[in-house]
């Protein structure tokens, strides 16, 4: 049996979220590498908010950023019909005081548009799809198909360029393994350091296969998409594999 102290997660994503605090109460040394950061666009937005009835949020950082945009801050959106990706999404809405009028069960984008047809969620509604720089197009190019929608991009998103030593080090050791929850993180990674030394595990289909376009196969993609589903599978993982956990 191994032991757990020899066990090293790397987490990519941006900020360390509660879901991951699993992995550490098993005992797991479970460190923090951010390989992508957000923050609003440069350029000004001047959409005309009053001539939109629906807005659609595929994450947290769309809700987050359409918040906090000056444009946005002059209107009433009191009336507005919002659409969430998840309960993660909806509950950053909640947040904000802004009640989801629909809740997309899966937390696939593609998933989430035949979801949206088949429940005529959008309808004749003037839809608005709030993004970020790095969204795939593909989620929009399928709404445009049997709905109003326009997109806006709210904020960017930029990688990670500088590499950490600390990385360096653990994958001269046991052979860490590193989550990624997006496309975008992964592809910061493997810019500044070789995948191979790695164990790579993966939130999500649209994860794993930008991953494997890039060459690498994931050991583990969770099919939850969450933070607390990716550390039930990878503790599930690493115990059929006879590492001791607590």
């Amino acid at each position: 049996m191994k032991s757990e102290s020899n066990i090293n997660i790397i987490l990519t994503n941006e900020y360390f979220e509660p879901g991951f605090q699993k992995l550490k109460d098993s005992g797991l040394n479970t460190f923090h590498f951010p390989m992508i950061k957000t923050k609003s666009v440069i350029n000004e937005i001047k959409i005309n908010l009053d001539l939109i009835d629906c807005i659609i949020f595929v994450s947290k950082n769309g809700v987050r950023y359409f918040f906090e945009n000056e444009n946005t801050k002059k209107y009433d959106l009191s009336n507005k019909y919002f659409v969430c990706i998840g309960k993660k999404t909806a509950n950053k809405l909640i947040k904000m005081g802004y009640k989801p009028g629909y809740i997309c069960g899966k937390n696939y984008s593609m998933e989430m548009s035949k979801e949206l047809k088949i429940n005529k969620v959008l309808g004749s509604k003037k839809s608005l799809l709030v993004q970020g720089t790095l969204s795939n197009p593909m989620f929009y190019n399928s709404l445009l198909k049997f709905s109003t929608v326009k997109k806006e991009v709210f904020y960017q998103t930029i990688k990670t360029k500088k590499e950490s030593k600390q990385i360096k080090m653990l994958s001269q050791k046991n052979k860490p393994y590193v989550v990624f929850s997006s496309p975008s993180a992964f592809e910061a990674f493997s810019s500044l350091y070789n995948p191979k030394d790695f164990h790579i595990i993966s939130i999500g289909r649209t994860t794993s296969a930008a991953i494997e376009k890039n060459g690498f196969r994931p050991e583990l993609t969770s099919k939850m998409q969450t933070y607390e589903g990716i550390s039930e599978s990878l503790l599930k993982f690493l115990k059929n594999y006879n590492y001791e956990i607590s």
